[in-house]
């Protein structure tokens, strides 16, 4: 099942493209990650009322090739010291690691381009590189554990 990521929105007279990059977690309130014509906003949502969505099927009208980039749910969330996870929705630039690879807390195992700069996300802990779930291309957020780290 797909979901809208793409809008163009009037508001006021005005018209802004706006593009939905990520979403962080929370119960109530939730950081969305948008591009409003090209710049990146963090806007933070909170939940006042629910509805029920059904499957909306069929095939993605954008007829965009899909990459692993737009299906984030095929990554895991982080749930330990040793996943790698990056502070601001971007781009992969770089994967420096490959499973199987030792690395030492701080050293660089990604660069990522987020706000048209390229940082370098480094490793949290010491360990074995068990997991890399992203590849250069690849469109990330900070729900995401992008590479798996086994603690020494």
């Amino acid at each position: 099942m797909y979901a809208p990521n793409e809008f163009k929105v009037t508001l006021h007279g005005e018209t802004y493209h706006i593009r939905i990059k990520g979403t962080g977690h929370g119960d109530n309130e939730r950081p969305f990650y948008v591009h409003v014509d090209g710049v990146a906003e963090e806007v933070l949502v909170e939940t006042l009322d629910e509805i029920e969505v059904g499957s909306a099927g069929g095939a993605r009208k954008s007829g965009g090739k899909k990459s692993s980039g737009d299906a984030p749910d095929k990554r895991p969330r982080p749930s330990h010291a040793g996943h790698v996870t990056t502070a601001m929705p971007g781009t992969i630039v770089d994967v420096k690691v490959k499973p199987g690879d030792k690395v030492k807390a701080g050293d660089g195992v990604l660069i990522i381009e987020a706000m048209k700069m390229e940082n370098e996300v480094q490793a949290p802990v010491s360990g074995t590189v068990i997991g890399v779930f992203v590849v250069k291309g690849d469109a990330v957020t900070p729900d995401q554990a992008l590479v798996e780290i086994q603690p020494e």
